[in-house]
């Protein structure tokens, strides 16, 4: 087993993995609580909610998700949307990381769109192969606020990090970050520094051993 460590993004506020309705049921109803959200609770909506994010948590827990969290907040006075998931994946590559790296770089740029960028960093972890494009999703009628399906353009940073040996990779694990946000004029100057930060500080061990380099939070 593998252990991710990184430090937790300020205002993000993790998202069950692998978890039962009943937990996914209670954490809307503790977010929704809040004195800062207005208005009586749509309990319909709130169960159509819980049905999806109990979806969504199985689902983060079947393809490697160990740790996905989002935050919503107000930057230079503006509601501002993002989200973080961290994964650790099968990818056989063999023993030279920076290879796999260069070779992710390369394969994963292939297969975007135009407009998608990519390069290779030195991150205090190993190489990494870093992406920066957009993407867009449909929102369903049943989860917009006007009861219409609504077309959103995303803002997205995806990151390959290979593990090391050392680590418990043994030339076939792979780490991959994902972040994106709806809000694409904040990207500069609020969650690219996020995401900087939370590259800077991943480390990988295997469980039960200490991670190398300066105490983190942990997934």
């Amino acid at each position: 087993m593998i252990r991710v460590d990184f430090s937790v993004p300020v205002d993000f506020e993790a998202i069950p993995i692998g978890a039962d309705f009943e937990t996914t049921w209670t954490e809307l109803n503790r977010r929704y609580a809040r004195p800062s959200m207005t208005g009586d609770l749509d309990q319909q909506k709130l169960g159509q909610m819980a049905r999806a994010l109990h979806q969504v948590s199985c689902f983060l827990k079947e393809v490697g998700v160990v740790y996905a969290a989002d935050c919503l907040h107000l930057f230079q006075g503006e509601p501002s949307l993002g989200s973080l998931a961290v994964a650790v994946v099968d990818f056989p590559y063999g023993g030279d990381a920076a290879t796999a790296a260069r070779g992710a770089l390369q394969g994963v740029l292939e297969s975007r769109e135009p407009g998608w960028a990519g390069s290779l960093i030195d991150a205090p972890c190993g190489p990494a192969a870093v992406f920066t494009g957009g993407q867009g999703y449909t929102v369903s009628a049943e989860f917009s606020p006007n009861g219409e399906a609504v077309d959103v353009f995303t803002a997205q940073f995806h990151a390959m990090i290979p593990i090391p040996e050392v680590a418990g990779g043994e030339g076939r694990r792979m780490c991959l970050i994902a972040f994106s946000t709806p809000n694409v004029g904040h990207w500069d100057q609020c969650y690219a520094p996020v995401v900087a930060a939370v590259l800077r500080s991943l480390r990988f061990a295997e469980d039960g051993q200490r991670s190398p380099g300066p105490p983190v939070e942990g997934a």
